[in-house]
């Protein structure tokens, strides 16, 4: 091995005052991390984080007592335990910067920093057990330091790192080597004390690793198998032994499984009945997609790297070909690690651990087929084999200083290029725009990253660009999840609602979306809005009514009730309903305008400009609450509130004369609570305030 008598000493120990061996290690991680992490602190929201997060009121933690925190703990739907700790952690983040996106990824980035931290830390201590410590402890510090190096900086760990509702896979994994690691220390001390300290710590790194993300759930396994391979050995005689503790650990695993999984619903088939594919055609497109996993980590070209992949799926051993290639491949790659078990622990459990924790995401369970992160756990110890080669080649070339620097040369650059990729693909995550025109451009026959590109559009207000993605999605009909369809054809038919006003249109598309999700709530809505442009508020009301009965916690059906009932002269009710959004949404400003409305025609002034205001407060060059704010001040006869507001109108107009603006007011098909009278406006403006060059024709 090498060492310092050949001349090239890799296994560097930086001793630092008071014994501190290790900070070499953690301020090189640290410095290496930042860098290529940099500019992931200015990655927006994307994809998954706006249900989980953005539109999650569960997690919008206001104040630090019991009721609200342990609402946190109940994911979306509210209904049963549902990743707690990974929800809590993000309520806490929002407790202390509400949806400000930097508080989130310092957090993820700790996360990430500390799971490579324990996983040197376990690796290193690994290489010096008493069954492997005379091959490898020499090495054992250059080994853990270079394996650690290129897990942390793989680009697969973006899509955990850079992506914040993914934390639930950062965390998860960090508190998964947290209990290897202890569980190691434990096991490897003399003292009871000790011992029993680290059991306790093992045991609540298991609690929330499993309270984090239910991959967790193959933990038990992980303990076992390197208790068994790396601390016993593996012999007949421990195999045998260690029965007792594998058939205890296996049930428990099926009971978790049971607990959170329908089994019956997977066998029968209902689990897949909105994926595009099979149990059968998953279960053998997944070694295909392990053994792609296995070339992006050792090959991660951004260029294949996406967030959504592309899979073709096999349907049968032999369609495609590689099917039953990648499952020859891992049966002989576990058959071949079970071999070596005794001559070579080491490499065994790194390959089965890789397998192992591929199990609970990469087998039946009705999931969408790949996602890159996934890899956090399985590939810890991946580049552990990797390490030890590079080590190998630079002790075997230490004879030749010139070839041996080459060497050493080279593996540093294929890590800086790995840093050089994290740090492109951190980019792609500052705006949805830069993320889904890579997608689309690497996944061009996917329909959902189309959809996404076109919501982006829609978004920025480019329309009719978002009508042309939306409808490619259509055209492609190749989705990764079928319910996902009734999103893009409810995007189209609000292309039609409000940029053509083409009702019928909309109507058709609303009416196919429901029909291909029933489940998804907000074509329900807009079929609604539909019938009020049309004129048919009792169609509207009856739709909503309907759909209130399905959600009725739901505010924006609620805030379109509300609007109906503003509409047909029932302020009272159209107050109640809208109120009741507001319970269940503080955040749905619009309800704000209905309030002010709905106050100002029972004659209540005072509370309508207090609402209208609030709804100024959201979207202060807001038109319609503009012109509103005209009427209700000059009805009160607040002079100094009126001239401020005609001022914000009249720079709202711009080089518009007052009928255009009044025009680009009705031509806007938004439904508006406010009921403009031009005459009643322009009386108001030519009362109140001077303007000579005004054109009030």
């Amino acid at each position: 091995m090498i060492n310092k008598d050949n001349g090239f000493k890799l296994n560097i120990r930086c001793h630092f005052p008071g014994g501190r061996e290790y900070a070499f290690a953690f301020i090189a991680l640290f410095v290496f991390l930042i860098v290529i992490y940099a500019n992931s602190f200015q990655g927006t929201w994307q994809f998954d984080d706006e249900v989980n997060i953005l539109e999650n009121k569960n997690i919008h933690l206001k104040t630090l007592n019991w009721g609200e925190i342990d609402k946190t703990f109940y994911g979306i739907q509210g209904n049963k335990l549902d990743r707690p700790l990974a929800y809590l952690t993000f309520a806490i983040n929002y407790y202390f910067g509400s949806l400000e996106v930097f508080g989130f990824h310092v957090v993820n980035f700790a996360i990430h920093y500390l799971a490579a931290i324990f996983l040197f830390l376990f690796i290193f201590n690994t290489l010096k057990l008493p069954i492997i410590h005379e091959r490898y402890e020499p090495a054992s510090y250059s080994i853990a330091l270079i394996a650690t190096f290129f897990w942390a900086s793989s680009p697969l760990q973006v899509t955990a790192v850079t992506y914040i509702v993914q934390r639930m896979a950062s965390m998860a994994g960090l508190f998964y080597i947290m209990c290897m690691y202890f569980y190691l220390k434990a096991r490897s001390s003399e003292r009871s004390i000790p011992t029993y300290t680290f059991f306790g710590l093992c045991v609540l790194s298991a609690v929330l690793s499993l309270g984090t993300k239910e991959n967790a759930v193959m933990l038990p396994f992980s303990i076992w198998l390197f208790d068994l391979l790396l601390i016993q050995g593996a012999t007949r005689a421990n195999l045998a032994k260690n029965m007792k503790i594998f058939v205890p650990a296996f049930l428990l695993i099926m009971f978790i499984c049971l607990w959170y999984v329908d089994i019956s619903s997977i066998l029968s088939g209902a689990a897949y009945q909105n994926r595009p594919f099979t149990l059968l055609e998953r279960l053998l497109t997944e070694p295909r997609i392990i053994i792609f996993y296995i070339t992006l980590l050792l090959y991660p070209m951004s260029s294949r790297l996406t967030l959504i992949h592309d899979i073709e799926l096999s349907t049968s051993l032999i369609s495609p070909w590689s099917t039953l290639p990648a499952i020859l491949l891992i049966i002989s790659l576990v058959i071949l690690a079970i071999y070596i078990s005794r001559k070579n622990p080491l490499i065994s459990f790194c390959i089965l651990f890789f397998f192992l924790n591929h199990v609970v995401e990469g087998s039946f369970i009705p999931l969408e087929l790949i996602y890159e992160h996934r890899n956090y756990i399985p590939a810890m110890f991946l580049f552990v084999p990797v390490a030890i080669a590079m080590v190998n080649v630079l002790d075997f070339f230490s004879y030749k200083k010139f070839i041996q620097l080459s060497a050493f040369a080279l593996f540093t650059l294929l890590l800086f290029a790995q840093g050089h990729t994290v740090y492109a693909r951190n980019y792609l995550f500052t705006h949805p725009l830069l993320l889904w025109s890579d997608n689309v451009r690497k996944t061009p026959t996917l329909s959902r990253p189309y959809n996404n590109l076109g919501a982006t559009y829609w978004d920025l207000g480019f329309f009719d660009k978002s009508f042309e993605l939306n409808a490619k999605a259509i055209v492609l009909d190749k989705q990764t999840n079928l319910s996902n369809k009734a999103v893009t054809l409810h995007n189209i038919g609000m292309y039609y609602l409000n940029i053509t006003g083409e009702y019928e249109k909309a109507l058709m598309f609303f009416q196919s979306s429901i029909k291909v999700n029933p489940s998804y709530w907000p074509p329900y809505n807009d079929t609604a809005v539909c019938f009020i442009q049309k004129g048919n508020l009792a169609e509207a009301g009856n739709r909503l009514v309907k759909a209130l009965s399905i959600w009725p916690e739901n505010a924006h059906l609620r805030h379109t009730l509300g609007f109906v009932l503003l509409k047909i002269g029932k302020y009272d009710e159209a107050i109640k309903q809208t109120r009741r959004a507001l319970v269940f949404n503080p955040d749905l400003y619009n309800a704000y305008s209905v309030l002010g409305e709905a106050y100002y025609r029972k004659g209540n002034n005072a509370l309508s400009i207090r609402y209208w205001n609030e709804y100024l407060g959201k979207n202060p060059n807001d038109l319609e609450a503009n012109l509103a704010m005209v009427e209700l001040y000059a009805s009160e006869n607040k002079k100094d509130n009126l001239s401020q507001t005609i001022g914000k109108l009249t720079s709202l107009k711009g080089s518009k004369n007052w009928c255009e603006l009044f025009d680009q007011f009705i031509n806007d098909k938004k439904p508006k609570a406010y009921s403009l009278n031009p005459k009643k406006i322009i009386s108001i403006i030519t009362k109140n305030y001077c303007y000579s060059h005004c054109e009030v024709n």
